[in-house]
């Protein structure tokens, strides 16, 4: 009887073992599975917004593009607000910190130029294309609707972010154009956002209004012609 008992307990404990092995399973499926469907709803709202726009998107089409259901954006993020939100800020949160850490190099190296400071602020743009799951023209339309159209309601981590990058950012300017007004300074950066927009948007139109005599090129030989115009701007503003 006690070894009838005994061989009972061990096929139990056998038993419970193989029970719990197979829930820590299926939950780490589960748990797959729904990361797996939340970052297929992100790069579908990504790649859709970047073409039409942030307001021209329904949820029915970021679904249908993730192959998902509408559900599954009230499960992952509340609202299509709040999937905006989380598009955005995936996109720029690591621009913003890149910034900084570019900032903090230059300043170690001492006295950085304008052309410098504007590298440190832009190139990011170019490091964030590689990480992203977007084509190179979707990558920058996307970021250029961003400054077009959702510059003035970003998340509150964003505008944090804005915060000090600006915080840390015109001074190092002003250092740079020899005191400059701090008021020329932000409409400076104010005017190279502008211009990167616009180079971001519409990086083919230039080809197309010169009939082919501007030709297509890469984009980082695009954005040292940008930060050229935008160095100018800095330097003779602190001349006036």
């Amino acid at each position: 009887m006690r070894e009838e008992k005994n061989i009972l307990n061990i096929c139990l404990k056998i038993l419970r073992t193989h029970l719990s092995t197979c829930l820590k399973f299926m939950s780490a499926a589960q748990e797959e599975e729904h990361v797996g469907t939340k970052r297929a709803l992100l790069d579908a709202a990504a790649a859709l917004f970047a073409e039409k726009g942030f307001e021209n998107v329904s949820l029915r089409e970021i679904t249908g593009q993730a192959g998902a259901n509408v559900a599954s954006v009230k499960y992952h993020f509340g609202s299509k607000e709040s999937l905006v939100d989380a598009v955005v800020t995936g996109l720029v949160s690591p621009v913003n910190q890149a910034r900084l850490k570019n900032l903090d190099c230059l300043e170690r190296e001492g006295d950085p130029s304008v052309r410098k400071l504007l590298h440190g602020f832009f190139d990011p743009l170019l490091t964030q294309l590689t990480a992203s799951a977007l084509s190179e023209q979707l990558f920058f339309k996307l970021m250029g609707r961003l400054v077009s159209e959702r510059s003035y309601e970003l998340p509150e981590i964003l505008m944090a972010q804005f915060h000090e990058v600006a915080g840390r950012y015109v001074p190092a300017f002003q250092q740079a154009t020899r005191g400059s007004d701090p008021r020329h300074i932000f409409w400076s950066i104010h005017f190279s956002f502008g211009v990167m927009s616009n180079v971001l948007m519409h990086g083919d139109l230039l080809n197309k209004i010169s009939k082919g005599l501007v030709e297509r090129e890469e984009m980082e030989r695009t954005m040292e012609r940008a930060i050229d115009f935008c160095e100018v701007g800095f330097l003779n503003g602190s001349q006036g």
